[in-house]
């Protein structure tokens, strides 16, 4: 069952989509503004978040930004009344994955749920060869066995394995994988060698001035 956070300060259409969305089958948490979104973050894990934009205290637009530069890449529908493009663009600019404007169909916004959850959930999920990975629980497996190992070093892989026949310089992998605390040189090189030592070879090689590409492991 999908886990949906809705971000909503009108009561009565927080309680409409909590109820809805429930009967649609989605487990639903509320937050009526977003400290209280922000909270609930950080204590559980969800595969969707609704926010509407204003909110008192912290805005869905400012909260989205801040989750964005804290690398949480959970898909995102912000809900507004505001119908100019150039409120749109700045949505998307902040990282949402859908945006609806008021007042909307509960059946158009359940099948754009279900799209951006089906999308999410392949991309988030890949088996390859004896590889397993699931990014949103963090979580990676080779053949039957789990190993424990560091979320960047999980998500490094899956940068790789899904872009098979890419060089990724250094800053290839900070742009995608790195909103702030950006690690050296050096540390990119131990997480790779973390890598290739759980395969007992090197699946991710050196191109000498170039970057790193990944090889079949």
């Amino acid at each position: 069952m999908s886990r949906i956070l809705i971000l909503e300060d009108d009561l009565v259409l927080l309680e409409t989509l909590q109820d809805e969305l429930t009967d649609y089958g989605f487990s639903i948490d509320v937050a009526k503004h977003g400290e209280e979104a922000l909270k609930l973050i950080y204590e559980n894990s969800y595969d969707l978040y609704i926010f509407d934009i204003n909110v008192p205290y912290v805005s869905g637009l400012l909260l989205l930004e801040e989750l964005r530069e804290s690398s949480d890449t959970t898909p995102t529908i912000l809900l507004t009344s505001k119908k100019n493009i150039s409120d749109k663009i700045q949505g998307f600019e902040s990282g949402c994955d859908d945006y609806i404007t008021k007042p909307f169909s509960m059946v158009e916004l359940k099948h754009r749920i279900s799209a951006i959850l089906k999308r999410t959930k392949i991309q988030d999920f890949i088996e390859h060869d004896n590889i397993q990975i699931d990014l949103k629980n963090n979580i990676l497996k080779v053949g039957q066995k789990k190993l424990t190992v560091d979320k960047k070093i999980i998500q490094i892989l899956h940068l790789f394995i899904t872009n098979p026949n890419s060089i990724f310089s250094y800053d290839d992998i900070i742009d995608k994988l790195y909103k702030e605390k950006i690690p050296t040189l050096t540390v990119i090189r131990v997480h790779i060698s973390k890598i290739n030592s759980l395969f007992n070879k090197k699946i991710i090689n050196n191109i000498r001035g170039v970057g790193y590409k990944y090889d079949k492991a």
